[in-house]
C-alpha cells in the first residue's frame, strides 16, 4: 500500500518537506529538469495556442519526440486507427494533458538515462508504468481511460523523484522494506520524514501540473469506499491506487510463488470497476501484454534485471491468480504475437525512429487524411501539416507565413529549436513580382515553384534577404521557401532552413507525397477562414 496521508499533518513535517524541497532546488540536475516539465506544463489558456506550443516544445527534442510516439503508438486505441506519427495527432486523440503528462515523465527518464542511479530510476519507472497499465486496463476505453493513466504514472512519481535525488535514502527504504508495501512506508517516513504523497504533490505543484492532474495522482487514504464514488476525480484515484497496488502485488507474487496477495486486492479493488476477482485477473493478462508494448516503447526493455522482474517477465508468467515459480529463464520483453495482433496488426513503431522522408510524409499523409475524414477542426489539419513537412525535411527552423490585410505578412505558426525568437521579427511586404530590388523572402513566398538556396548564398541574394533574417541566418545547410496557392489565390508560404538531412535523398515519390501534404495544408488554411 502507499501512504495514508497526503498532507503532512504537524509543522514539523511541514519543515522536513520544505527541507527537501530545498536539497531539491539545490541540485545542479533538478532546476534543467524542472525548466524543461514546466515548459512542457505552462501553456496559455486558449486551447489551439496550446495545441501548437506543446507540439512545438516536444519537436525540439528528437529523442523525447520519437519515445512519446511510440507511448502514443502502444495504446490499442490509438493502434485501431492505424497509429501515429505527429505529435498534433497525438494530442488530437488522447488529449492535451495526457501528451504534457506522457511527455513530462519522459522527460524525467531520459534526464537520468546516462546517471549512476539510472538503473534504479528506471526500475521505479517500469513499476509506475506497470501501475498506470493495470490501472487504465481496469478502467476500460471509458472517457477517463487517460486520466487513470495519468494518474497511477504519477503516483510512483515520489519513488522516483526519491531515486533520483534522495540515493541513499532509497538505499536504505529498499533495504529495510524488501519489497513489502507496509514496511515501505515506514521506512519512507523514517528516512524522509514524510511520505511518498507528500513529497509527489509538493514537486507537482512546484512543476506546474494542472490541478486537476495534481488532484488525481494524490493517493486517497482510507478504506475503499463500499461503492464506486459518484465524484469522477475521486474515482480516478480509487482506480489508479487499485493499479498500484496490484501491479506491486503481481510483482511480489511472480517472485515469491504467490498469487494471494493479488487475489486480496482484487477482492478488495474489483467492485470499482465492476469486476470479480478472476475478471481482475483477465484485466491483468491484457495489461501485461500492453505493457510489454510499452517497455519497448521507452526502451526498458532489456534493463529490467531486479530479481522480481526477472520472475515476472517470464513468458509463461501470464496469471497473477497462479503465478508460475522455479528457475525458469525469462522471455525477452518484447510484445508477443498475440499482443500484436489485439492491438489491429500494428507497424512496428520502431520505425518512427527511421530517417526516412518516405515515411515520415506517408505517415504523416496518413494522419492528416484522416483527420480530415474525421471532421478535425482546421487549426488542427494546419498543424499536422507543418509538423509533418518539418520531421520529413529533417530542418532545424519552420516558419508558415499569411499575408495580412494590410500586406504585411508574418509568421503564423512555427516549429524547432529557436524558430519561436525570430517569429516576432517575421515582417515582409507583399511582393507582386520578382523585382531585384524586392525582399527576397516576399519574391520567393509568391513564386509558383519552390526554392532551395544554400546558406551561404552569393552577396547579391545576402543583400536581398531582411536585415532581420540576414543576422540570424544559419551557418550550414539551406534556406527553404514553398509558396502555397490554392489555384489563383495566392495563401502565403513556408520558409524552413538548417540542415534538411532528408531532403537529398527525396526522389519522384517523396515529392509527390510533400505536395499532397502541402495540398492538405493549404485547404486546412482555406477553411479557418470560412
Amino acid at each position: 500500500m502507499g501512504d495514508a496521508s497526503t498532507t503532512p499533518a504537524t509543522s514539523s513535517e511541514k519543515q522536513r518537506l520544505e527541507a527537501l524541497l530545498a536539497h531539491l532546488r539545490g541540485n545542479a540536475e533538478f532546476p534543467a529538469l524542472s525548466a524543461q516539465v514546466s515548459r512542457i506544463q505552462v501553456l496559455a489558456g486558449d486551447e489551439q495556442e496550446n495545441l501548437h506550443r506543446l507540439a512545438e516544445e516536444i519537436l525540439k527534442d528528437v529523442a523525447l519526440t520519437q519515445k512519446l510516439l511510440r507511448v502514443v503508438n502502444a495504446a490499442p486505441h490509438v493502434a485501431h486507427r492505424g497509429g501515429v506519427s505527429t505529435v498534433s495527432r497525438a494530442l488530437s486523440l488522447i488529449g492535451l494533458d495526457a501528451v504534457r503528462g506522457i511527455a513530462a515523465s519522459l522527460v524525467l527518464l531520459e534526464q537520468w538515462k546516462d546517471r549512476a542511479q539510472s538503473q534504479r530510476l528506471r526500475e521505479a519507472y517500469a513499476r509506475a508504468l506497470l501501475a498506470a497499465q493495470m490501472a487504465a486496463e481496469l478502467c476500460g476505453q471509458g472517457p477517463e481511460r487517460e486520466e487513470v493513466f495519468l494518474a497511477g504514472l504519477f503516483q510512483g512519481l515520489g519513488r522516483m523523484l526519491t531515486e533520483c535525488f534522495f540515493p541513499a535514502e532509497a538505499q536504505r527504504i529498499r533495504a529495510e522494506a524488501q519489497g513489502d508495501p507496509a514496511r515501505e512506508h515506514a521506512a519512507v517516513l523514517k528516512h524522509l520524514g514524510v511520505g511518498y504523497d507528500a513529497l509527489t504533490q509538493a514537486v507537482a505543484r512546484d512543476w506546474g501540473f494542472p490541478e486537476a492532474l495534481c488532484r488525481a495522482m494524490e493517493r486517497p487514504a482510507g478504506p475503499v469506499p463500499p461503492r464506486p464514488p459518484q465524484d469522477r476525480v475521486e474515482w480516478v484515484r480509487w482506480v489508479a491506487a487499485a493499479g498500484t497496488d496490484l501491479a506491486d502485488a503481481w510483482l511480489r507474487g511472480a517472485s515469491e510463488g504467490s498469487g494471494e496477495g493479488f487475489r486480496r486486492l482484487s477482492a478488495r479493488y474489483g467492485h470499482l470497476v465492476n469486476q470479480s476477482s478472476e475478471m481482475v485477473a483477465e484485466t491483468a493478462r491484457q495489461a501485461r501484454s500492453n505493457y510489454l508494448a510499452l517497455l519497448e516503447a521507452v526502451d526498458l526493455a532489456r534493463s529490467l534485471s531486479a530479481p522480481e522482474w526477472t520472475a515476472w517477465l517470464r513468458s509463461e508468467q501470464t496469471d497473477p491468480l497462479h503465478p508460475v515459480s522455479g528457475t525458469a529463464s525469462p522471455a525477452p520483453a518484447t510484445p508477443s504475437t498475440d499482443a500484436n495482433d489485439d492491438r489491429g496488426g500494428e507497424d512496428d513503431t520502431r520505425s518512427l525512429d527511421l530517417p526516412s522522408g518516405l515515411l515520415t510524409l506517408a505517415q504523416g499523409l496518413q494522419d492528416a487524411t484522416a483527420a480530415l475524414l474525421e471532421g478535425a477542426p482546421a487549426p488542427l489539419r494546419v498543424e499536422l501539416g507543418l509538423e509533418t513537412l518539418h520531421r520529413a525535411l529533417g530542418v532545424r527552423r519552420t516558419w508558415l507565413v499569411k499575408p495580412g490585410a494590410d500586406g504585411v505578412c508574418q509568421a503564423c505558426r512555427w516549429l524547432g529549436d529557436g524558430a519561436a525568437k525570430v517569429a516576432p521579427f517575421y515582417r515582409v511586404m507583399a511582393s507582386r513580382g520578382a523585382s531585384a530590388s524586392e525582399d527576397l523572402l516576399a519574391t520567393l513566398g509568391r513564386l509558383r515553384k519552390d526554392t532551395r538556396i544554400e546558406c551561404t548564398p552569393a552577396a547579391h541574394l545576402v543583400a536581398r534577404l531582411p536585415q532581420w533574417y540576414r543576422d540570424r541566418l544559419p551557418r550550414d545547410g539551406v534556406l527553404l521557401v514553398f509558396p502555397l496557392w490554392r489555384g489563383d489565390e495566392w495563401i502565403g508560404w513556408i520558409h524552413a532552413d538548417g540542415p534538411a538531412a532528408a531532403l537529398p535523398s527525396f526522389g519522384a515519390t517523396e515529392l509527390a507525397l510533400l505536395r499532397a501534404i502541402r495540398h492538405l495544408l493549404t485547404v486546412a488554411l482555406k477553411d479557418e477562414h470560412i
